[in-house]
């Protein structure tokens, strides 16, 4: 088990916040039983919003079904931005659950595109405590052992080095898996059969092999120029943080704070899994309320939530005002609507704080905006009020030397005859806006009138959707 440990930094107070704690016997992080990500199931969709935080993974999910259930042991490995690690998850579903909640998660995030199996395009929920497994994982890098995990019965087994790069044909993973009892064997083998995995071997009730190389259809989707920014970005972060010669990766001793905005997207497995089910959901044309109501039910999370992730899906910002407005019941006024937009910025962007001298936040600013994102909010003004809406956010950023900057932001829509402002503090960020109509066209000077008052602030250049 691993030797003693508990967060008193920043760093290690998000660390364990995000799920995780760490290991000083083997200098590693892991994730903790009761991590909040046990809420959240795990599906297809996720694997493939992988990318888009950085990660670089082989997946390899094992589907049978045993107990009235349909289970899924996945195994990954690879890079995972700052880290190399490895995961075994145990996901079940009893055959033939319904509801609201399953029946959007299956829709969107469940879909494997290629598999016919019914059962394979599923959303699954994280094992229970009766469905734990005792699980085994070594992760070795060109042979060489990183760190050794279990065995320990567990929904979620993983390990993460800090500052270590490797390319995905470098890691191998020793699993070992014990099985409830000789019928789950068998559909356990089943779901194996015809997979070469080196080292395969039956011991009683457990199952081990070497996970080498991925045999599932389909893996998740890695266009060639993502994949090459991806890989160059991690190779970065990682170069950055080894330069510092740190003594270990205790997240309480580490000093870096392009941390905070950069490598670590692991610590934001919640909010990548949220945004994923968001975006795929709008995509088959869900409205707000219906997908508000489908994630609550279906990953037990706040309403806030949701509609947060739904801030920063894709979508054009004529479409999401419209379709805000409506949800949210919002007439014309003096609101502002704003719009982050970090499709060019060089590193996730993260709050730092964010005020309302005169209204409310009635779609919070995101406390993260990944890079190549954009984000949107909402600050209404107070009704009855003879004052509009005031407020400003600042966020934590990073330049593509990793120097790290923050930026406040600010928007201003006042009653009477006072004129709409809005500016940032950072030169690298271009100011936007328009008022009255989302057709208006965006200028770079700010409407003296007219209401509500529509604000984009881009960076790296370009103008708002």
């Amino acid at each position: 088990m691993p030797g003693a440990w508990a967060p008193t930094s920043a760093l290690a107070h998000a660390v364990y916040a995000a799920g995780f704690m760490y290991d000083p016997d083997q200098d590693i992080i892991y994730s903790r039983m009761d991590a909040f990500q046990r809420r959240l199931g795990y599906a297809f969709g996720y694997d493939a919003a992988a990318l888009g935080m950085a990660m670089n993974l082989d997946c390899e999910p094992i589907f049978f079904d045993y107990d009235n259930k349909h289970w899924m042991i996945e195994l990954w490995k690879g890079q995972y931005g700052l880290e190399a690690g490895c995961e075994v998850g145990v996901y079940t579903r009893s055959i033939g659950s319904s509801g609201p909640g399953y029946a959007l998660l299956d829709a969107t995030i469940g879909q494997r595109p290629g598999d016919s199996t019914p059962s394979h395009n599923l959303f699954y929920d994280c094992a229970s405590d009766a469905d734990r497994l005792q699980l085994q994982a070594t992760l070795n890098w060109n042979g060489e052992k990183l760190f050794t995990l279990g065995p320990e019965l567990h929904w979620w087994l993983t390990g993460f080095k800090w500052g270590k790069y490797a390319d995905l044909s470098e890691l191998t993973v020793d699993v070992a898996i014990t099985l409830k009892d000789d019928a789950m064997l068998q559909t356990f083998q089943g779901g194996i059969a015809g997979r070469s995995y080196p080292n395969l071997k039956v011991e009683g009730t457990t199952v081990s092999f070497t996970f080498e190389r991925p045999f599932a259809v389909p893996q998740p989707p890695k266009p060639g120029p993502v994949l090459a920014e991806v890989e160059a970005w991690d190779k970065q972060i990682v170069n950055a943080y080894d330069a510092l010669n740190l003594p270990n990766n205790d997240p309480n001793q580490v000093q870096a704070e392009f941390l905070d905005v950069a490598g670590l997207g692991l610590l934001r497995l919640t909010d990548g899994y949220g945004l994923a089910a968001c975006q795929l959901a709008l995509e088959i044309g869900k409205d707000i309320a219906t997908i508000v109501t489908g994630l609550v039910n279906g990953l037990s999370v706040a309403a806030s939530a949701v509609e947060a992730w739904l801030s920063s899906v894709e979508q054009t910002f004529s479409g999401w005002v419209t379709a805000i407005e409506r949800y949210l019941g919002l007439p014309l006024d003096f609101s502002c609507y704003v719009e982050i937009d970090n499709t060019k910025g060089a590193s996730d962007l993260v709050l730092t704080g964010s005020s309302a001298k005169s209204g409310t936040y009635v779609v919070t600013p995101p406390s993260w905006i990944p890079k190549g994102t954009i984000a949107r909010f909402v600050l209404q003004d107070p009704k009855p009020s003879w004052y509009g809406s005031q407020g400003s956010v600042s966020y934590k950023y990073a330049e593509s030397s990793l120097q790290v900057k923050t930026v406040e932001l600010s928007y201003e829509d006042p009653t009477g005859l006072a004129s709409n402002r809005a500016s940032s503090s950072q030169a690298d960020w271009v100011t936007w806006a328009k008022s009255e109509k989302t057709s208006n066209a965006w200028g770079r000077s700010v409407p003296s009138g007219g209401h509500p008052l529509y604000v984009g602030y881009v960076i790296g250049g370009g103008q708002p959707s």
